[in-house]
């Protein structure tokens, strides 16, 4: 009976081999989050990017008022661009 040994390595080449697909799925949701979002919201669409650093493979908004669009605020309802890009791309299930 032969037995298995992962390479002491083997998360960094399994991360590495995922990161392709993470982008891309980063991507879409970002494309949506951008033609989801109101017009009305300035620059927002402008700021969503995808990151890849310390944190993995990231779809964000660099607006400082990106938590209020996406949550809401006392005179503003939630838009969710980000939540909805997400669940576009089918990899996001809201608690």
């Amino acid at each position: 009976m032969s037995r298995f040994a992962p390479a002491a390595n083997f998360y960094a080449v399994v991360a590495g081999a995922a990161e392709a697909g993470l982008v891309r799925v980063a991507r879409e949701v970002v494309t949506v989050a951008s033609r989801t979002v109101n017009d009305d919201t300035g620059a927002y669409d402008r700021s969503l990017r995808v990151e890849v650093d310390d944190r993995g493979v990231v779809a964000e908004t660099t607006d400082r008022a990106g938590h209020i669009i996406e949550w809401g605020g006392g005179r503003q309802s939630p838009q969710a661009p980000l939540r909805t890009g997400a669940a576009a791309a089918g990899k996001f299930e809201p608690r």
